[in-house]
């Protein structure tokens, strides 16, 4: 089989995450995979230089999105949603966020090979980490299963383009829904719902034997000061290794 992979990033303020993201994209990725990668950029304020330059070395083509940092609401959804549309011809997405490091050879490959041997599923997640060496603990992701057990996060999916999938996309949508029940509400965040509506259709995302590690959440700063440093340091570290190559 043929393959065409369309993917997909968006930059928010993130940019030396969307950097390292890229450059180890780029150097785990199998070459013989067929892609092609954009970046939309959400009028970004911080320092883009080293990110745009390492963008056009690898022909990766930024645009932007039509929105802003300050925009009300989460524009992550509608943003992806506008890159399917329009976007109808590839065999399978790839969304990536910004503030995601690949830290195994041939992630994708693997991940498309392991989604080709799950027919019931519509789409495939890695394992994350918050070091890039140990999953994530079970305790904590039963706790929070929108890490990944409640829905395909948007982190690193990589999705079968059907007909379904893209009807899903057309009326659902991917933004983040707050679900009004008689005496409580429900946050839903990117993907949850559409994850949903798929398993409506008998089907399900399943996870790979891969690993990539995740920040989560550099894009609105929900941190403490001392997590957004450490991870900050942690990012400069890894892309100064990388910026050796």
């Amino acid at each position: 089989m043929s393959y065409k992979i369309e993917a997909v990033a968006v930059n928010h303020n993130t940019s030396p995450y969307m950097e390292l993201m890229l450059r180890s994209f780029f150097k785990h990725y199998s070459a013989d995979l067929p892609f092609s990668l954009t970046v939309f950029d959400n009028a970004s304020t911080d320092d883009m230089t080293d990110l745009v330059a390492f963008a056009a070395q690898m022909n990766v083509p930024i645009v932007q999105s039509g929105y802003t940092t300050a925009t009300r609401n989460n524009s992550h959804g509608e943003i992806l949603r506008h890159f399917v549309s329009t976007h109808p011809d590839s065999t399978h997405y790839l969304f990536l966020d910004a503030d995601v490091c690949f830290v195994q050879p041939n992630t994708i490959l693997t991940m498309l090979h392991e989604l080709d041997g799950t027919p019931g599923a519509f789409g495939i997640g890695p394992r994350l980490s918050w070091d890039g060496i140990a999953e994530i603990p079970m305790a904590v992701r039963q706790a929070n299963p929108d890490i990944g057990d409640a829905r395909l996060h948007p982190c690193c999916a990589l999705i079968r383009n059907t007909l379904v999938f893209q009807h899903v996309a057309d009326l659902i949508g991917f933004s983040c829904v707050r679900y009004l029940w008689a005496d409580a509400d429900e946050y839903l965040d990117t993907f949850k719902l559409m994850t949903r509506v798929m398993q409506t259709h008998g089907l399900t995302h399943c996870q790979s034997s891969t690993l990539v590690q995740h920040f989560f959440a550099v894009s609105y700063q929900w941190d403490t000061e001392e997590t957004i440093q450490h991870k900050a340091r942690m990012r400069d570290e890894q892309l100064a290794a990388l910026r050796l190559r």
